[in-house]
Formats: structure tokens, sequence, C-alpha cells
């Protein structure tokens, strides 16, 4: 089974120890930013390096938890990104409330 993910933007290449990691952002529903260290082939299939042109898109791993609606009515889902791979923000956030749109593979 396919896991869903999470789109994000690839920000910057931090670190060349094999396989590459990259810094990625995630806007949650409310607006908050959220900042992820990630190895490169977790985020994407493209070949990155500190060479490339960034920002990028990615996506993370992620589960549903819940869906709801905000109070416009537009749907939301909080994503737990410690399922499937164990993929948390630079704080150890693992639990995100998203608009659906931001869902892939659902």
């Amino acid at each position: 089974m396919v896991p869903n993910s999470v789109a994000v933007d690839i920000t910057r290449f931090v670190d060349s120890a094999q396989p590459g990691w990259v810094e990625c952002v995630l806007r949650d529903a409310h607006g908050v930013t959220w900042t992820f260290v990630e190895k490169v082939p977790v985020v994407t299939t493209e070949s990155l390096s500190e060479l490339s042109t960034y920002p990028r898109r990615g996506l993370l791993a992620c589960e549903v938890v819940t869906g709801q609606a905000m109070n416009d009515g537009s749907p939301l889902v909080q994503i737990d990104t410690s399922r499937p791979w164990g993929i948390e923000s630079t704080d150890g956030t693992t639990k995100f409330m998203i608009r659906r749109e931001q869902l892939l593979n659902e």
C-alpha cells in the first residue's frame, strides 16, 4: 500500500553525508511553518546537491489521523509523519493539521 504524503518545499541542501540531507518546510492549515531535515531520497526522487536550485517540491510520507472542518467549512485533516517512516520536525513534532488539498494519495 502506498502511504499518504504531504507536499513540502525543499528549501536548501544541508549536508552531503550519504545520501544527502535537505531542509524542508511544511505550512500547516493555520499558517504555522514547520521545518524538517531529512534524507534526500525520503522526500524526492530527484538527485539533489548543494548545486541544485532551491526551493523544490518534495513529499513527506504520513498517516491520516482524523478529519474536520475549519470555521469557513474548508476540510482539514490531521496527519502523523511518525508513521510510516519516523519523520519529525526539527522540534520533534509529528502531528500537523493541514488542508485536505495538501494531502496526496488519499
